[in-house]
């Protein structure tokens, strides 16, 4: 069974915080009454993070959004791992669906996973002939200026030779 670290004992009546920590309702609850000034907001025991011990009235929320209103110090129900849930011909059962399934994933992740490499080869082809295309345009740009600057020169020269 879990330990709570605020009492160092088994968890009685586990509560979870926003932050994922879990503790025992009552020591969560002195931890929130030891405060000395009254706040709304309090921090976690164990990683400072901040929550909030003030719950909002569900009749200011709309209806729809209500289903999605939780507390912020929420009760917790953990399975004892001592517990067999299935009985063992089932359990055999669904350990083999889930490998085969675990299986059939893993094919599927390394077709897409060559598609993807695939797709990145010809990306970068393209990219690679989009630069040299780039390159060569600029390249063709600066010799085409250099002609007209040398035609420039070349007709200034006759028309003063004329």
């Amino acid at each position: 069974m879990p330990v709570c670290s605020i009492c160092i004992d088994e968890l009685k009546t586990p509560v979870s915080l926003p932050c994922g920590h879990v503790f025992c309702h009552e020591c969560i609850v002195r931890v929130v009454n030891a405060a000395r000034s009254y706040t709304t907001m309090h921090t976690c025991p164990a990683c400072r993070a901040p929550y909030p011990v003030v719950t909002m009235d569900p009749g200011l929320v709309p209806e729809y959004l209500r289903p999605h209103l939780l507390p912020s110090i929420r009760r917790i129900y953990l399975d004892d791992p001592d517990r067999k849930t299935l009985p063992p011909s089932l359990e055999s059962a669904e350990c083999g669906r889930m490998s085969a399934e675990n299986v059939a994933l893993r094919v599927n992740c390394g077709l897409w996973r060559k598609r993807a490499e695939v797709h990145a080869a010809a990306t970068l082809g393209l990219l690679g002939l989009a630069r040299q295309a780039r390159d060569c345009a600029i390249q063709m740009k600066r010799e085409r200026d250099e002609w007209i600057k040398r035609y420039s020169s070349l007709k200034r020269c006759r028309e003063e030779d004329e």
